[in-house]
Parts: structure tokens; sequence; C-alpha cells
């Protein structure tokens, strides 16, 4: 099975916002976009992306969230276009990210837009649908063998912080989730927008509740992790009953060139193949070159 990971897209603010929506947190990321980001990131750059992954012919691309930068109406609107014409609910899953819980708003205009790549089973339910609301995380999408969860990390926070939880009943849920596909001898991918290995990001970015995570997934299991939220390519183990799995976090899909720490544009294309009892996962790391326009193999791993 042949799988995409991509995050940290941020669709441009195509829209000066209104007065009105700046009397909130708001403010600060929107400032901050004005600063900074809008250099960093840009379209062409997401587009090359997009299009070399089509190229690809995944089974399924996972997007680890942040379309967006300050949650506004107009930008879940210019993401649900740019996502819509690149992917479809059979090919392509999403789970949010802090940018797009930037600040509280009605499900309707924001998030909902992206309701069609939110589309799974959930525990207890049968068959798939698209999710109503945050509520309906965690879910899952399976492709041939394997199993992704998608986990909703990123509940609205405080201004400057990007912290991130699952809370209890969603982490009860997902233990539920990856016992039943454990069961099913399916590989478990789980995907989220934060990070879990200790020290990866500042406190003030970090999942708050990462240690229960890593523990449940000693208990439980899993064979991939997949997140974002760090804007460039993180590599960890995390211990599970059948020992270390790999852990991967990618580098921003709209990386318009390199600038400090970061890479430019770039996403994983993961290949999850049967090997006996167990798995094989081997990963090829595909990245913009800002000269040519293309995009190109930056390096391959064997994970497992």
């Amino acid at each position: 099975m042949r799988l995409a990971h991509l995050t940290d897209l941020h669709f441009a603010i195509e829209t000066p916002p209104r007065a009105r929506d700046l009397l909130s947190k708001r403010l600060l990321g929107y400032l901050s976009w004005r600063r900074s980001r809008r250099f960093w990131h840009g379209a062409e750059a997401l587009g090359a992306i997009f299009a070399d992954c089509r190229s690809a012919r995944p089974d399924l691309a996972v997007i680890t969230g942040d379309a967006t930068n300050v949650a506004l109406a107009s930008e879940f609107e210019a993401a649900a276009r740019g996502l819509s014409a690149a992917f479809t609910g059979d090919d392509a899953v999403f789970t949010p990210g802090n940018h797009d819980t930037f600040v509280a708003s009605p499900w309707e205009g924001g998030l909902g837009r992206l309701a069609f790549l939110m589309r799974g089973e959930r525990i207890g339910e049968a068959g798939a649908r698209e999710a109503t609301g945050p509520e309906d995380f965690p879910f899952v999408r399976r492709k041939r063998d394997v199993a992704v969860i998608l986990v909703n990390s990123a509940p609205t926070t405080a201004p400057g912080l990007a912290t991130g939880r699952i809370g209890p009943d969603q982490m009860e849920r997902l233990r539920a989730e990856l016992i039943e596909v454990g069961a099913r001898g399916e590989a478990r991918v789980l995907a989220l927008h934060h990070p879990v290995t200790a020290g990866a990001v500042s406190c003030r970015k970090a999942l708050g509740d990462a240690p229960a995570l890593r523990a449940l997934i000693a208990e439980t299991g899993v064979e991939l992790i997949l997140h974002g939220h760090m804007h460039h390519s993180h590599w960890a183990m995390i211990d599970t009953p059948a020992g270390p799995r790999p852990v991967v976090g990618g580098g921003s899909a709209s990386h318009r060139a390199a600038h400090g720490d970061y890479r430019p544009a770039r996403y994983n294309l993961f290949d999850i193949t049967r090997s006996g009892a167990g798995w094989r996962i081997d990963v090829e790391v595909r990245e913009l070159d800002p000269a040519s326009g293309r995009v190109e193999t930056a390096g391959r791993r064997r994970l497992l």
C-alpha cells in the first residue's frame, strides 16, 4: 500500500479580514502572517507538491492539518477549493492542526468545509460517514491491509499558545480502535497534528497529554505514527509491545524555499508491505527544487 503524508499546507489569506474578525487571538496570528509567514508559504510550491503527489498515485494521502493560518471562513473556502481540486474524499483524508482551530468558530463555515476529507468508520457505528463536528474523532480509513486512524489533537488555545490535547474521551476511543484494528491483522497508522515524542517541540507547542498517548501505544501497539506541526522532517521511534516503531514528522508542503532550519516544500511517500507476520515500511522524501520548480527525491529510508 502506498501512502502519502502532507502537512502544514497554510493556504494564503486571499481576502483581507474584517476588523471585527481580528478582535481575538486572530490579530496576533494575522500580524505574524503579514510580517513573515506569507513570505515563507506559497501557492506555487503547494501546487507543485500536489501535482507530484497525484503523479505518484498513492492509495491514500494523509493530511495532518494546518490548511489555514488564522481559521478565517475565507481561508477554509480557499482550502476547500484547493484540496478538492487536488484530491477527493476517496483518495485523501484530513485531521486538523492548531491553525485550523485558531479561534472557536462554527463547524459549518469552518472545518466543516473540509468534511469531505474527514470521512471514515467509527467505533460503534456501521459504515463510513463524514465528520459533523470535533466529537467525531477518532475515525478510521482503510485501504488494502492498512488502517489509518485519525486523531484530532488541536483544541482552540489561548493567545500565544499552540499546544495540543487529545483528551480522555478521544483517548479511550483511540484505545478501542487500536485494539480492534490490531485484532483484524491490519497495519495501524496513527495520524495527528502534534508530535508525540518528548522534547520534539517547546512546551508552548507540545501535546499536553503526550505521556498518556505514549503509554497507550506501549500498551496497544502501532506500526507507524505521522504528524506535522514542526515544519521540518522529524524521525523518531516509540515503544510498542512488538518493539520500537517509527514516528515521522513531515515538513511543510508549501515552503517556497529553504529558510533557517527549514527545507523547501516536501512530503513523504510510504510503501507499507506485509512481511511474514509483520510489516516492512519504506519512505521516500520528495522535495521541491525552487530553482527548477520540480519535485525530486531528497532521500530514502527503511523505517521498519
